[in-house]
């Protein structure tokens, strides 16, 4: 009878736990980072680490899974994706797992026997001022003379060097955003790249929306953009800064992008939006502006910046906007010559 009952129980035990597949978990999973709120752009590149997985994988059940089976993927995986791809697809994989675990549906994260590949960090060179300035000077120069002939380039380039912003928060940049009481603007918003287009979301910094002050170089230069752009369409620029239409369609992040990395190219000069942040990083912190001032104008957490215990100040982000300017405009970068600033009358 004891014998009949076990019997009975092991059976039962068996129709409770149902065997999923590693292609269930994956989209339990991402339907669950949809649900608590994940950005768009992260559901949909955890939808792209899905679509890597053999189909052979996605049908097998988790429960005979190990990472020895992972490390067999990855390595034809690298046979035609980079080192940071599959670094991502083991992330996603091992954040899935997690939360299955959490589901109880499986005992253990067989990807903690997983190895991804190796990390490997080049060093990296700060983006030179005279390169920016050559990067503003074909930006806005005439096509006939050899340039682009866009203002909203150059302005795109100028706002990046002296902000900081990231391509989505200069692409979500608009004129309600700039201050000129206080000198400074305002970063609220990014746009996002995703399926179908781009879609706008909270700046990228966990402390969300972020002032930063500008110097007066800085607030002459927005001014007289917003003149040349004024009288380049015949009408007042409302809306989106950055727009060729004066503001009714905003420039997309990852055009923008684009456009930053084939204006670098064309110099000779590799770069990214990303350059110019640490750009201005390094030309904040070599010219003395503590790490918490630094880290609270590009968005950034302190440890990101490098530990620091000193504390910023109202006062001190109104120095680091005029420092950085100043700096710039020393080593090559006369900013008011690229956008010229009319001579004001007393």
């Amino acid at each position: 009878m004891e014998n009949f009952v076990r019997a009975i129980e092991s059976e039962q035990i068996q129709l409770e736990h149902q065997v999923r597949t590693l292609g269930e978990v994956l989209t339990a999973y991402i339907e669950h980072c949809r649900r608590i709120g994940r950005r768009q752009a992260t559901v949909e590149s955890y939808e792209m680490v899905a679509k890597r997985i053999t189909m052979e994988m996605k049908e097998t059940s988790i429960d005979i899974l190990t990472g020895h089976d992972f490390d067999e993927s990855y390595g034809e995986l690298g046979k035609t994706l980079g080192a940071n791809t599959i670094r991502q697809t083991h992330a996603v994989l091992h954040a899935a797992f997690d939360q299955a675990v959490k589901w109880g549906w499986v005992a253990a994260n067989p990807m903690t026997s997983a190895t991804p590949p190796g990390r490997f960090k080049p060093k990296r060179e700060a983006l030179a001022m005279g390169d920016v300035y050559r990067m503003i000077q074909r930006a806005s120069s005439p096509k006939e003379l050899g340039g682009e002939g866009d203002l909203v380039l150059a302005m795109a380039v100028i706002l990046a060097t002296i902000t900081g912003a990231r391509r989505g928060e200069l692409a979500g940049l608009r004129w309600e955003d700039i201050d000129e009481d206080t000198c400074s603007l305002r970063i609220e918003r990014q746009w996002v790249p995703g399926r179908g287009g781009q879609h706008l979301g909270p700046p990228k910094s966990s402390d969300g929306p972020r002032t930063v002050v500008l110097g007066e170089v800085g607030m002459a230069l927005i001014t007289r953009y917003h003149h040349l752009i004024g009288e380049l369409l015949n009408r007042e620029p409302k809306g989106w800064l950055l727009s060729h239409d004066a503001g009714t369609t905003p420039l997309r992040a990852k055009a923008l992008g684009a456009a930053i990395s084939r204006l670098g190219t064309s110099l000779g000069i590799e770069v990214s939006t990303h350059s110019f942040r640490r750009a201005s990083a390094t030309e904040l912190m070599a010219s003395g502006v503590d790490v918490d001032t630094s880290a609270r104008r590009l968005g950034h957490t302190t440890e990101v910046m490098l530990q620091s215990y000193v504390l910023g100040s109202d006062d001190r982000a109104i120095a680091a906007a005029g420092t950085l300017e100043t700096r710039l405009a020393s080593r090559g970068l006369p900013l008011a010559e690229l956008l010229p600033v009319p001579q004001q009358v007393s």
